[in-house]
């Protein structure tokens, strides 16, 4: 599958360096948005959200191996006055997230705003969010949100457990599990192994 991008983003990498910068979206459990911010030093509006500049640290960008990416996707926002703290112990968790990498146009230097100038680098959800309190000199808190990775579940291996109630929520007309739990009784199953 090869990535297609649009002219506009095809110009911006062609000149080097390439002006970038990133775009966070995190989107509550009732489809607002709970935060939208920018590394870019004005607001930037990308299919009607306003992302504000704001205080992102660090984005762990994907990386680039021969095997599978598992690693969990991280995104650490300066909050020294913990504004964020009450949201953080509550509900951050399972809200949805998006982190565009976006550009600016390569001759004028304004910003590439349509949403196919952009690229989508993460879209998941968040699976936790910690502060991390670092206590030199000047110090920094930082809140730290990891996200699940997209092949996180290739290193999962669950059970499945099938029973007649199950089958028939997934298929009404499904009748393969109908006789494969009878009681305590032993039964003999004329498919599969014994």
């Amino acid at each position: 599958m090869a990535i297609t991008f649009s002219t506009n983003v095809a110009n911006a990498m062609q000149n080097k360096p390439t002006d970038y910068f990133h775009c966070v979206k995190i989107i509550d459990n009732n489809s607002a948005v709970w935060k939208s911010i920018t590394t870019h030093h004005t607001n930037v509006v990308i299919d009607g959200v306003t992302y504000i500049p704001g205080n992102i640290i660090k984005i762990d960008n994907p990386k680039i191996s021969t095997s599978v990416d598992r690693e969990i996707f991280k995104v650490a926002f300066s909050d020294p006055s913990f504004a964020d703290g009450s949201v953080v112990e509550t509900s951050l968790v399972g809200y949805k997230m998006e982190v565009r990498l976006c550009f600016l146009d390569y001759q004028t230097k304004a910003v590439l705003t349509t949403i196919t100038d952009t690229l989508l680098v993460y879209a998941g959800r968040v699976e936790g969010a910690t502060y991390v309190i670092r206590t030199e000199e000047q110090g920094e808190v930082a809140l730290q949100i990891t996200c699940s990775s997209p092949m996180g579940d290739l290193d999962m291996k669950r059970s499945m457990y099938l029973s007649k109630d199950f089958i028939r929520g997934r298929n009404p007309t499904d009748s393969s599990c109908d006789t494969i739990y009878g009681g305590s009784g032993i039964l003999t199953l004329k498919w599969g192994k014994r």
